[in-house]
């Protein structure tokens, strides 16, 4: 079914100079499930990362050998509908198994295997800006992030015209769809400025308390009989929105919220780092995953041991306190 059209997100003035979340901001993420925060990281340290991942790409995801310019950070040309070569199949077992290193979907490069390097790491996860937010939110005791999901960049088709430019902004460009494995506190990331209408992170406002009720568990991959419906539901009656936004830019989103990658009928690279955040509890292990089908590995979270079953509130494992003014 086509998802309704996005409208492009204008943050509303609910900060609080000083406050790593307000109580504008706490009560904001509770109604619709994501947390929009400009400027949240140092431009300093985002155009280093980004160098660095163009670094990885250029080196380690092949180009065809009919593929026309040769991918460069400095011809924008270069990044229309670019060409890879096949990727190779993952592997059957072992530590990277059923998931490639640098997934290519389309216009899509998900870089999963750069997302244990550590200036990822430090950039977000491991940043005291991200994790404060993170804190406040969802736990004072979080689980250490070891890897990220790593960047997926998002390039640009050729359009001819504005008239071609037009016809391709429609809700059937979006792929609306939650995350496995387990779901708590997600963070999407933008490494260069992402105008409107160039593949920037888009959620549906709400949907995370419409899909907490699709699953048995609160946090775990676990759908039950009505997940189909609720989603339906979703995707019917809730217009999605867009983040755009600038380099440094954070959007943290509750693990049941729909999501999708943004219409892109732009001239640009959407560069997006993911990571994920849980409350540091016992988890299972590899082979366990293995055994119910939800091994991940490009994923740091994973299947709480104890979850607790869905309740009629949603927010009772969750902090959700604001921040204290500094001194």
């Amino acid at each position: 079914m086509p998802s309704k059209l996005s409208t492009v997100y204008v943050p509303p003035p609910i900060a609080v100079k000083g406050l790593a979340v307000s109580p504008a901001e706490v009560d904001y993420f509770k109604s619709n499930g994501f947390l929009y925060k400009s400027s949240l990281l140092e431009q300093a340290a985002v155009e280093a990362s980004l160098t660095k991942v163009w670094e990885a790409l250029v080196e380690c995801v092949p180009m065809s050998d009919d593929c026309g310019p040769v991918l460069s950070r400095d011809d924008p040309t270069s990044w229309q509908n670019p060409k890879w070569k096949p990727p190779e199949e993952a592997d059957k077992s072992g530590f990277f198994e059923e998931r490639q290193r640098f997934a290519i979907h389309g216009r899509t490069v998900k870089m999963h295997d750069i997302g244990n390097e550590l200036y990822l790491l430090d950039l977000v996860p491991h940043n005291t800006k991200v994790k404060e937010v993170a804190n406040q939110l969802l736990s004072d005791s979080l689980k250490r992030v070891e890897r990220t999901r790593g960047v997926y960049a998002f390039f640009p088709s050729s359009l001819v015209s504005e008239s071609d430019r037009q016809q391709r902004v429609s809700g059937n460009a979006l792929g609306p769809h939650t995350d496995r494995v387990c779901q708590q506190l997600n963070v999407c990331a933008y490494l260069d400025d992402v105008p409107p209408r160039s593949g920037g992170f888009t959620a549906y406002p709400g949907s995370h308390k419409v899909m907490f009720e699709a699953h048995q568990y609160e946090s775990n991959w676990s759908p039950n009989a009505r997940f189909k419906d609720c989603m339906r539901e979703v995707i019917e009656t809730i217009a999605p929105v867009e983040f755009a936004g600038k380099r440094g830019d954070v959007v943290f989103w509750h693990g049941r919220t729909v999501h999708s990658a943004g219409i892109h009928v732009g001239d640009t690279i959407r560069w997006a780092l993911f990571s994920d955040y849980t409350q540091d509890r016992p988890y299972l292990t590899p082979d366990e995953h293995r055994e119910m089908g939800q091994y991940e590995w490009f994923k740091d979270t994973k299947l709480f041991r104890n979850d607790d079953l869905v309740s009629d509130d949603m927010w009772r494992n969750w902090r959700l306190e604001p921040s204290l003014p500094q001194d």
